[in-house]
C-alpha cells in the first residue's frame, strides 16, 4: 500500500564479533525510510557474540522491528550462513520483498537502505531479480577512514561477473525474484556468496545496479584481507593468488554450480558462460586466448584485463 514504509529482510552472520557488533547494531536502528528484521545465524562464537546478540535483540529499537535466530550447526564458513540465512528468510517469509546480506563487523551509514530502495523500488513484486551493491568506505580496525573502494568504468554484467566480483555482499540489496533464484543455488559449493548472487542476477538477465555514492564503513583487518580495497595491497594479493592457482579453483567452483544452473540463464549468457569454459580447459594457448576473446568475459581495469589474459596464457583462468 502507498504510504507504508517497506521491510527489509537483513540477514546477519557472525562468528566472534563481539568487539565491532554493538556498532554496527546501532547502524541497523539508525536506518532511514525502513524497516528492519534482522535474521542471525551464529557459527560457534566463543566468545560473547551470542549474548550481546540476545541483549540487543531483547529490545528492538530505530529502525530494527524484530529479531529472527536461525539454528544451524556451527563452523560453516560465512557462505554457508549468508545461504542458510537467505534460504530460510525465502522460506519463512512469503510476503518478503527485500533482503541485504549484513557483515557483523562493518558500519552502515543512515541512508543505505533507502538509497538502494529508491533504485529497486520500480521492482517490488517484479518477477525480473534486480540487485543493488555499490562502493564503500574502508577503514582499519579502529574504524579511522582508509579510502574509498574503486569505482568501475564499465556496467556490471555476466560477462564481468564471471571473471571479478564488483558487488560486495555488504553493500546488496535484492529483490524477491533475485533472493529466490540464489536460496534456490544455496546447496551449491562456490567461492562467495555475494560473487554467485552477482553471477545468477547479471546471468538470468536481472537488473544489478551498481552506486557510485558508498554508504557503509567496510572494516579491513587481516580476518579479510581478500575483501581488501586498498588498491595496491589487493592488487598483489590478487595476482599472487592467481599464480599460485587460487583463480582457477574458484573458478572451477562458480563454473561447476553455473552448469548446474544454466537453465536460470539467458541463451546469450549460456554462450558466455560455454565459451569462457573453453577459455579455461582448451589445451593450446593460442586456443584457449580466442575463446576468452569470444566469450567476451572482461575485468573492469586494464591492469586486472592484463591479468586475466596472464591467467588464460598460464592455464590459471
Amino acid at each position: 500500500m502507498p504510504g507504508l514504509v517497506p521491510v527489509v529482510h537483513v540477514l546477519l552472520a557472525t562468528y566472534n564479533g563481539e568487539r565491532y557488533l554493538r556498532q554496527q547494531w546501532a547502524s541497523l536502528e539508525a536506518q532511514e525510510g525502513a524497516r528492519v528484521v534482522v535474521h542471525v545465524a551464529d557459527d560457534g562464537s566463543s566468545d560473547g557474540t551470542v549474548a550481546l546478540l540476545r541483549e540487543l535483540g531483547a529490545q528492538p529499537r530505530g529502525a530494527v522491528q524484530e529479531v529472527r535466530w536461525v539454528d544451524a550447526p556451527p563452523r560453516r564458513s560465512a557462505t554457508r550462513s549468508f545461504f542458510l540465512l537467505l534460504a530460510s528468510a525465502v522460506r519463512s517469509q512469503p510476503d518478503a520483498q527485500w533482503f541485504a546480506y549484513c557483515d557483523q563487523d562493518d558500519v552502515w551509514l543512515p541512508g543505505k537502505l533507502a538509497a538502494a530502495l529508491e533504485v529497486l523500488a520500480p521492482h517490488a513484486g517484479s518477477p525480473r531479480p534486480a540487485l543493488y551493491g555499490g562502493r564503500s568506505i574502508t577503514v582499519d580496525a579502529e574504524g579511522r577512514e582508509r579510502g574509498l573502494s574503486p569505482s568501475f568504468a564499465h556496467p556490471p554484467s555476466f560477462r564481468n561477473a564471471l571473471a571479478q566480483n564488483i558487488m560486495g555482499g555488504n553493500t546488496m540489496l535484492m529483490n524477491r525474484a533475485a533472493a529466490l533464484l540464489v536460496a534456490e543455488s544455496s546447496h551449491l559449493d562456490v567461492t562467495w556468496h555475494d560473487w554467485l548472487t552477482y553471477q545468477l542476477v547479471a546471468g538470468a538477465g536481472g537488473l544489478v545496479h551498481w552506486d557510485a555514492r558508498p554508504w557503509l564503513h567496510y572494516r579491513q583487518h587481516g580476518a579479510n584481507v581478500m575483501g581488501s580495497n586498498l588498491r595496491w595491497r589487493a592488487r598483489w594479493v590478487r595476482l599472487t593468488a592467481m599464480l599460485r592457482g587460487d583463480y582457477r579453483d574458484w573458478n572451477r567452483l562458480n563454473l561447476a554450480a553455473l552448469m548446474q544452473r544454466a537453465a536460470v540463464l539467458t541463451h546469450a549468457n549460456r554462450g558466455v558462460l560455454e565459451a569462457f569454459s573453453r577459455a579455461r580447459e582448451a589445451a593450446m594457448p593460442w586456443t584457449r586466448m580466442r575463446w576468452l576473446r569470444r566469450s567476451g568475459v572482461h575485468r573492469q581495469r586494464r591492469s586486472e584485463q592484463a591479468m586475466l589474459w596472464l591467467a588464460c596464457i598460464l592455464r590459471r583462468l
